[in-house]
């Protein structure tokens, strides 16, 4: 009688037990509660959101001061060594309690954007025992609604850079406090590390060898070159021809015989950023206002002499590209991905190619980065100590099919070659200037003027000046919160 009234006694405390750990998950479930967010299953990833064009940053938006409070305290003890653990080595010693647990990604975009990627999520639930909510939020309302979170202490655990945007970055934890690793190992990329950076804390991170990345390249049909008996851009490419006097003497060839313009780009400064040419700097202290400096008025002047002899006025227009309108299409690669929704008609006739941006004599290669992409946790993020694990596997390129990744091996090749060059550069300017309400500040409808002589081209950066100094601040003024 004894032992059974023992073995009662112990079901019983059993059962207590059970009870006490659904209550915790049901309240933590309930945290993850995101309101009027759309909740995305990983089997369907949801409809995108996202403009071509791109739209407001919105990165003026404030968080109070006691919003989403650090979670160092609950964070597990770090795998030591993890960087130089093989993925499988690495979730044999992941901490038993994140096993169950739930970890929230927030996103404009839908999982299937990235190719495959929702197989390599699932590939992670299964393995680490981790659900993952891949929740959706419009590009246009992003910011906002971060830092809405963020406020209501709802964050989610993981939140999508695409520059080092101060006030996005604000909204963060740094990495080592947020997870307890510290990103500093080879595998992670130093150049997003070292740009999500300030005070000597990282608050973003990507992996070295993800393909995820989203470096500018120029897009176009090779049906049409052959249609108008055009120089084949990739034969050009691999031969050391593929410059940028060559780039413009094939769109000529193209206009004269077409009456159309030939080269189309999602911004007309592209010239600027691969060539190192910025409107705002960032010395890793303070932004600046660059529009004094003389390469950024002779680089302004090629772009507008550029767009009156090959651009068409319209920007970003992708069906051109897919009705034979425009040759040239110079964008982020990620419309070469084979489930992205862009060129959908030309993937599937196989008539989509990309090369890098053309060569310019005498001055050193940069890959752009419009979209420098990297992942924070935010403050308050209840299970941020998970991201290390998730990125570990959703960033790297050995979990996805390369040769399927994206729509053509020469795209792949052109990607391979754009993330091995040592110089990048990535549109701060942009960023910045939309946080303090204008797109660029007015640069864009200068470039539609027409042709500018230095003088009116330095009188008119004079009189936008004052917007970009607004800007900086703002973004100085931001800096000048981080501990």
């Amino acid at each position: 009688m004894k032992n059974y009234l023992t073995k009662l006694l112990c079901m019983a405390l059993c059962l207590a037990l059970l009870l006490s750990v659904a209550a915790c998950g049901k309240s933590n479930t309930s945290s993850f509660n995101l309101g009027d967010d759309e909740v995305v299953d990983v089997d369907d990833g949801g409809e995108d959101t996202t403009s071509d064009n791109g739209s407001t940053d919105n990165s003026s938006v404030d968080i109070s001061d006691n919003a989403g409070t650090n979670t160092k305290s609950n964070t597990p003890a770090p795998v030591a060594n993890a960087d130089s653990l093989s993925w499988n080595d690495l979730v044999a010693k992941m901490p038993a309690s994140l096993r169950g647990s739930t970890f929230t990604v927030l996103s404009w975009n839908p999982v299937t954007d990235v190719t495959d990627a929702d197989k390599v999520v699932k590939k992670f639930e299964s393995q680490t025992g981790i659900k993952v909510k891949w929740n959706q939020e419009s590009y246009d309302t992003y910011e906002t609604k971060i830092a809405a979170l963020v406020n209501a202490n709802k964050s989610p655990d993981l939140i999508r850079f695409i520059a080092p945007s101060p006030a996005r970055m604000y909204l963060c934890q740094d990495l080592k406090t947020a997870t307890g690793f510290d990103f500093k190992g080879d595998i992670w990329d130093s150049r997003a590390t070292s740009s999500y950076s300030y005070k000597g804390k990282i608050y973003a991170a990507a992996m070295k060898n993800s393909l995820n990345q989203q470096p500018t390249a120029v897009v176009y049909r090779p049906s049409i070159i052959k249609r108008y008996k055009l120089e084949d851009p990739y034969q050009l490419w691999k031969s050391g021809k593929w410059t940028y006097d060559k780039f413009k003497e094939i769109c000529t060839d193209f206009k004269e015989a077409t009456e159309r313009p030939a080269w189309m780009t999602s911004g007309w400064l592209d010239y600027l950023w691969l060539n190192d040419i910025d409107l705002i700097t960032f010395d890793g202290t303070k932004y600046k206002n660059n529009l004094s400096d003389p390469k950024v008025t002779t680089g302004l002047q090629e772009i507008i002499r550029c767009r009156s002899e090959i651009c068409p006025e319209a920007m970003g227009t992708g069906s051109k590209i897919e009705d034979g309108t425009y040759l040239f299409y110079t964008d982020n690669i990620l419309a070469c991905r084979t489930t992205d929704f862009h060129f959908t008609e030309l993937k599937a006739k196989n008539d989509l190619e990309a090369v890098p941006f053309p060569t310019q004599p005498g001055k050193p290669y940069y890959t752009n980065f419009q979209e420098f992409e990297a992942y924070g946790v935010p403050k308050g993020a209840p299970n941020g100590a998970a991201a290390y694990y998730f990125l570990r596997c959703y960033l790297n390129a050995e979990n996805y099919n390369e040769n399927t990744f994206f729509c053509s091996t020469q795209v792949l090749e052109t990607y391979k070659y754009l993330m091995s060059q040592k110089n990048f550069n990535f549109n701060v300017d942009r960023r910045i200037t939309d946080a303090a309400g204008n797109q660029n500040g007015g640069i864009h409808t200068m470039i539609r003027t027409g042709e500018m002589t230095q003088a009116q081209v330095k009188t008119k950066l004079d009189s936008l000046s004052p917007f970009f100094d607004k800007a900086v601040k703002q973004a100085n003024d931001t800096l000048a919160k981080f501990k």
